[in-house]
């Protein structure tokens, strides 16, 4: 699903992004293409997409393959049984950090006896590390769902490419939290396509990911992936940079603003060539840029 890197792995150039312009609705979609054998394509031309609102083509007004920032909530399960994965996901996370280029921004997150996320929205790396080092503890059950919901409203005032990544060794265990509304995926997936979320789900050397959270994870453009036991958890999160740093963003002015949910499609003129992006918009006037 993801290629592989062959070097180191920066995140995002320093090059500067596309920009929507003030009171145009523009529709963004990032999308990412990959061949039969699942090596990233990325130096695709506009004419080779063609993107359909509820079936009808629609024009693209924007168009990008440059690298575009992060910014990026990152949730890791500290439930009881990753107690001995810890290490592991620590060091794989400090790399993860360590990759982070100038403009992109990050915050930790984490989940189990209680779903906890940092105030700190930065690139400093410094900050980033102390925060993966000091501030996680294992212990308690899975509260999955409700760790993406949280994960997205801290990411909620931002604008552009917004990227919720969930590191987890088993599915949610529908706890009830205090604060928390009861665990709901249907929910979960309403707010995550509606407010246009990037969603990428790991499952970290557990049971593997419930089949619900890689479906959804599919239908926001994001994707999933599955670290067996033994296996190099930070391959995984360079594989997931690396596809991060090849995504194309396409805009388009909607017809109607009908404050409905649209069937959103996103094709490439080649059969050899497989394309992900999410499959629906919410067709909304405070939708504009996302």
């Amino acid at each position: 699903m993801m290629a592989a890197l062959g070097g180191a792995v920066v995140l995002v150039a320093q090059q500067p992004a596309p920009t929507f312009r003030a009171g145009v609705q523009t529709v963004a979609v990032y999308a990412t293409v990959s061949d039969r054998d699942g090596r990233l394509v990325p130096d695709l031309p506009q004419s080779a997409f063609r993107v359909f609102d509820n079936g009808r083509e629609v024009a693209t007004t924007m168009f990008s393959n440059e690298p575009q920032p992060l910014t990026a909530a990152v949730m890791l399960d500290m439930s009881g049984s990753m107690t001995s994965r810890f290490m592991r996901l620590r060091t794989a996370m400090l790399a993860f950090i360590d990759a982070m280029a100038p403009p992109d921004r990050a915050r930790i997150g984490s989940f189990g006896l209680e779903i906890a996320i940092s105030p700190l929205l930065t690139g400093d790396h410094d900050q980033l590390s102390r925060i993966v080092k000091e501030e996680l503890w294992p212990g308690g059950g899975t509260p999955l769902w409700n760790a993406i919901r949280a994960g997205m409203a801290s990411l909620a005032g931002e604008s552009g490419r917004r990227v919720v990544i969930a590191i987890t060794d088993g599915d949610d265990s529908h706890l009830t939290i205090p604060g928390w509304p009861e665990p709901n995926l249907d929910a979960l997936g309403r707010q995550a396509l509606n407010d246009s979320f990037l969603l990428y789900a790991i499952g970290f050397e557990g049971p593997g990911l419930d089949k619900k959270i890689i479906e959804l994870a599919e239908r926001t453009g994001g994707g999933h992936a599955e670290v067996p036991d033994g296996a190099d958890l930070s391959a995984t999160l360079a594989r997931i940079a690396e596809e991060l740093r090849h995504q194309y963003v396409l805009g388009f002015t909607p017809a109607v603003l009908d404050s409905r949910t649209h069937k959103l499609q996103v094709k490439v003129d080649s059969s050899r060539y497989r394309v992900r992006a999410r499959d629906s918009y919410l067709a909304a006037p405070d939708q504009e840029g996302r």
